[in-house]
């Protein structure tokens, strides 16, 4: 009976429903078909007209495009060749046809360089860049296009950079050295005057010589160097009698040299510091040489005159003691001169103990100079060390003298190239070699020199003493005006990154030049480096690519054969082959 009810209530309630929409379609006629206007019955006069323009558009550019294709095959030069003759069509993912198609490495378009009268109608494809153009020509990039750089022109010239000093940096047997001879034989060409203070394997004695340039030769039984002799420095005194000022300073300056290269040489023979009571008789002493009339210009003392003089008692060294006897002032003294007698008869004195044997005259420049300390053992790192700090006073001593006569009208106006092979040596060689250089990397443009400075690695700069110094010489790379870089592992990469910043691709280039080399079953001999020739040159401090090229060789390098460093090696394998095949 329930369920009754409840489907009675339902069926009430649905026809309650159906007699309300019943109603409301009565109403609003909701139940008929709805009226289908047409609206194009209705005409829109702006409409019609908008449409027209829309068809007319249409049409004028689809002629206009067939026109475009008709001229174009009428002037295309592949109509009537054959089929692979024809240049292929151009689609937005590429070339059509076989080997197109898009591309995931874009190369560099190949670039090349002309007069405007050569290049005036290629106009739209004419672009600016800062490709080094102008300079000394080191060798080729890699699209065969002639490299030029030298840091002078790149300073004073076309403004590449701001300081005439370049910086390179490169594992052994990579053609480091090669480089370093194409600058400086082609700062010769360019009437520049190179200065090697000291060449110690040696690298540009022979290319130096072949050129007209002048080398000095020291070491055991080749050459002497007196560290009391004024100089080139103090040979121009008497020519600036005229200039009487510039003269006095002349004079002072030669005496700083001679006392500040006697501290040195003693300290390295020491291996210690003087103290202030003998760098108060060393100076002194220096002193009153000078003034004696025995000595000269064409007869300067020597170091034996120097101990002689401190043995001798004189009163102004006693003064200078603050004693009264004699006793007293050997005690002093004593140490002093068991130095400088080491300098005489030590392993020092056959460098040190006799007068100049080769002085460089400015009165006959030479195209080039080279100091050739290869008779130097390499093993004797004291003496080693004390031949570089005298070169290197007589070698800066000789150009500051160009620069004064130069300035007083008394001789032309000379530019030189300073060249620092093996710096990790020269900077390990003396007491105050680092601060130094640390000063000529910041004097180079008035000085009128500019500096090239040549090592391994960044590990060599590390490996000094001093914290102080190891920051001073990682400064020398952000200061060169132009930093390149041969083949280096990513470690090496990853320090000088930390400088001088790189881009990813760069160093991964730099590092692979490092690859090891291979071996070569046809001449049954270790095949060349991979990366020997090839380096980076980067400008500026900024994360911009570099500059990728690789030497090559003149035939006149070729001829003469200055860039075979394993000349030695090579002599003693062919003559081990000689005997073999004899026997």
């Amino acid at each position: 009976m329930g369920r009754a009810m409840a489907g009675g209530r339902l069926r009430d309630r649905l026809r309650t429903r159906l007699s309300l929409r019943r109603a409301v379609a009565d109403l609003s006629h909701s139940y008929e078909p709805r009226r289908i206007t047409d609206r194009n019955s209705i005409t829109d006069p702006m409409s019609a007209a908008r449409k027209r323009r829309r068809i007319e558009e249409r049409a004028q550019a689809k002629a206009e495009e067939a026109e475009r294709r008709r001229i174009a095959r009428e002037r295309d030069p592949s109509i009537g060749e054959p089929g692979w003759r024809r240049a292929r069509k151009l689609s937005p993912r590429g070339f059509d046809g076989h080997g197109g198609g898009a591309m995931h490495v874009v190369e560099p378009p190949p670039s090349f360089r002309a007069t405007t009268f050569q290049a005036c109608g290629i106009n739209p494809w004419v672009v600016g860049d800062n490709y080094p153009k102008r300079g000394l020509p080191l060798g080729e990039d890699l699209y065969g296009r002639t490299f030029c750089y030298d840091p002078v022109t790149a300073t004073y010239v076309t403004n590449l950079q701001n300081t005439p000093s370049v910086f390179v940096l490169g594992l052994p047997s990579l053609g480091k050295s090669s480089l370093a001879r194409k600058l400086v034989t082609g700062s010769m060409s360019r009437g520049h005057i190179p200065f090697v203070f000291a060449d110690t394997k040696p690298d540009f004695a022979k290319a130096i010589e072949v050129c007209g340039g002048k080398v000095i030769k020291l070491g055991h039984g080749e050459g002497y160097l007196n560290p009391l002799a004024l100089g080139a420095l103090g040979s121009i005194i008497p020519l600036l009698d005229a200039f009487p000022a510039v003269q006095r300073k002349v004079a002072k300056q030669v005496q700083q040299r001679r006392r500040r290269l006697m501290r040195a040489l003693c300290e390295i023979e020491r291996g210690d510091k003087l103290t202030t009571v003998e760098k108060n008789v060393l100076d002194t002493a220096l002193r009153v040489l000078a003034k004696d009339e025995r000595f000269g210009p064409d007869a300067p003392p020597l170091i034996s005159d120097l101990v002689e003089l401190i043995d001798s008692h004189h009163p102004e060294l006693m003064r200078r003691c603050r004693t009264t006897t004699a006793d007293a002032y050997n005690a002093r003294v004593d140490e002093l001169v068991q130095t400088l007698t080491a300098l005489l008869d030590g392993d020092l004195g056959e460098v040190f103990s006799q007068q100049t044997s080769q002085p460089i005259d400015l009165r006959e420049m030479p195209r080039g100079i080279c100091v050739d300390i290869s008779g130097v053992n390499t093993d004797d790192s004291k003496l080693e060390a004390a031949v570089m700090v005298a070169c290197w006073e007589d070698g800066f001593g000789a150009i500051e003298a160009a620069h004064i006569l130069a300035e007083c009208g008394l001789g032309p106006q000379r530019l030189f190239v300073a060249v620092l092979d093996e710096l990790w040596r020269v900077l390990d060689s003396g007491p105050g070699m680092v601060g130094r250089i640390n000063e000529l990397t910041r004097l180079t443009r008035t000085r009128g020199t500019a500096l090239a400075m040549i090592t391994h690695t960044v590990k060599d700069l590390e490996s000094l003493e001093s914290t102080v110094d190891i920051s001073k010489a990682k400064g020398f790379i952000e200061r060169a005006g132009g930093l390149i870089v041969g083949g280096l592992p990513k470690s090496e990469m990853d320090k000088l990154d930390a400088i001088v910043p790189f881009t990813d691709s760069d160093r991964e280039w730099v590092a692979s030049l490092s690859t090891p080399a291979g071996y070569d079953p046809v001449t049954e001999q270790e095949a060349p480096p991979p990366g020997r020739g090839y380096f980076l040159l980067r400008l500026g401090t900024e994360r911009v690519p570099g500059f990728r090229f690789r030497t090559t060789f003149t035939p006149t390098e070729l001829h003469y054969n200055w860039h075979d460093t394993n000349a030695l090696f090579d002599r003693g394998i062919e003559r081990e082959r000689q005997r073999q095949e004899a026997a």
